[in-house]
């Protein structure tokens, strides 16, 4: 499962701008009287530059073009993000499979579509274009190029593009494992560093006394409107969220200067720059790293993922026929989601508290592997979704009662006919999806006889009481 494929990015805090991975640059278009000009954009992206420049404290290596892009542009960009271009069954299949597999999605949704309902209801949207690396805005009716609303979106996204050139974004999705988990570690990263950018800009033209408090207002206004409409999303697409307040937490916890400066009350905190470069060279292992800063910036509490050992896995497998074709590492961050209720609604106000994106039986993950499985025979790959598909997913704990408590969370908010658990030591639940009771008493046996090796921090673990 590559969710990476649906580089849609949520709100954040006071401003809630909409930003993408990828959309396709816009020519001319002819304009209405009033409307937002390419001219226009230009204009105001070159005074950006200087801005984002100055906030971040790193120059440019080369402009960044910003431009327009229309509605229609946008839902044809996530169309092509949820189109298969491998053959039939790609990722995003793989994917969506896998999701509503453990629970994560309700069976009839499908998260591309929840994605484009929410992203088209902010006004305007900004995208970087990492592909080709360009900025676009979104061409709304009665938005001006001079308005904060679309300087503030320019100071969102004219910082990826920084990061980029400096770090090369689709270099460290692949550094990281491209799963679920460092789809959110990555995301937390930038658009924590992107927000830190954005925010300073706000307050430093709110200061200025140049904008008019009217305005200001009316954009809390349009960013309760927008939150509202993702308030309604799925808790899964709603997850996409922590990024923002959880990356700027986990930066100014790893920015001794820049975090005493906001515990002060200091104005203008300062840029997180220095976090930025030591995270994207370091990239943190796991969203634990991101949810519990100090698991990353303090070396005496630094926490590693375990990892299993995916042959071992394997080869337990195919003694019952499956044959592998994804594995995902889910995280705590989507553990978390997975022990709450299906109807928990965004709280807005509670979004920067610490601990709001994780629980009880979440904390304590110690890494885990899940693996879609199929009986299904062919050559590889396969470009059909096969008729039966299985799931197995191993999940490693640092303590006994962490792992119960998530055991209790799991099988109270996510109702699964075909799922079956089967503890392994002390430190482990194997979560089984779509197995026949045979099957599942046999892997079980195998197991326990003989349980994939797992490491941490490049040493030996075991499922057992200590897990070393």
């Amino acid at each position: 499962m590559q969710p990476q494929t649906w580089k849609t990015l949520i709100p954040a805090l006071s401003v809630m701008l909409m930003s993408g991975a990828a959309a396709a640059p816009v020519g001319d278009e002819p304009q209405a009287p009033g409307e937002l000009t390419s001219e226009e954009l230009a204009k105001v992206g070159t005074e950006m530059h200087r801005e984002v420049e100055a906030l971040r404290g790193w120059k440019f290596k080369h402009p960044v073009d910003v431009g327009l892009y229309t509605e229609e542009q946008v839902r044809a960009f996530l169309q092509r993000e949820g189109s298969e271009e491998d053959g039939g069954w790609g990722e995003y299949a793989r994917g969506t499979a896998s999701t509503r597999m453990i629970g994560l999605i309700p069976p009839d949704c499908d998260p591309m579509a929840m994605f484009e309902k929410v992203m088209m209801s902010f006004v305007p949207g900004g995208i970087y274009d990492h592909k080709i690396g360009v900025v676009r805005v979104t061409q709304k009716p009665g938005v001006r190029g001079d308005s904060l609303r679309v300087r503030t979106t320019i100071a969102h996204d004219l910082p990826h593009a920084l990061d980029d050139q400096y770090f090369d974004l689709t270099k460290l999705e692949k550094a990281g494992g491209a799963t679920s988990d460092s789809e959110h570690v990555v995301g937390a990263i930038f658009e924590g560093a992107a927000v830190v950018v954005q925010e300073r800009y706000s307050a430093k033209v709110k200061r200025s006394g140049k904008i008019d408090s009217t305005e200001f207002q009316k954009e809390m206004k349009a960013a309760m409107k927008e939150m509202r409409a993702l308030s309604k999303a799925p808790p899964y697409v709603v997850a996409w969220v922590a990024r923002f307040p959880c990356g700027i937490r986990f930066l100014y916890q790893g920015d001794a200067l820049a975090a005493m400066a906001l515990l002060t009350g200091s104005e203008d905190p300062g840029s997180v720059a220095e976090a930025v470069r030591t995270a994207a060279t370091d990239l943190p292992r796991s969203s634990e790293h991101i949810l519990h800063p100090e698991k990353y910036w303090k070396s005496e509490h630094r926490d590693e993922p375990v990892v299993v050992n995916d042959d071992d896995v394997e080869k337990l497998l195919v003694a019952d026929g499956f044959r592998v074709v994804d594995t995902d590492i889910i995280g705590e961050l989507l553990c978390a989601v997975l022990s709450s209720s299906e109807d928990k609604k965004l709280n807005p106000m509670a979004i920067g508290i610490p601990g709001y994106w994780t629980n009880a039986a979440a904390t304590g993950w110690g890494g885990d592997r899940f693996f879609l499985l199929t009986t299904a025979t062919g050559p590889e790959p396969i470009t059909e979704q096969p008729e039966n598909l299985y799931g197995a997913w191993f999940t490693m704990w640092d303590t006994p009662k962490d792992r119960d408590e998530f055991v209790a969370g799991y099988e109270t908010h996510r109702i699964l006919p075909s799922r079956t658990v089967l503890k392994l030591g002390t430190l482990g639940a194997v979560y089984l999806f779509g197995f026949e009771d045979t099957q599942a008493e046999a892997l079980e046996k195998r197991l326990q006889a003989a349980p994939p090796k797992c490491t941490c921090d490049g040493k030996p673990w075991s499922f057992g009481e200590t897990g070393v």
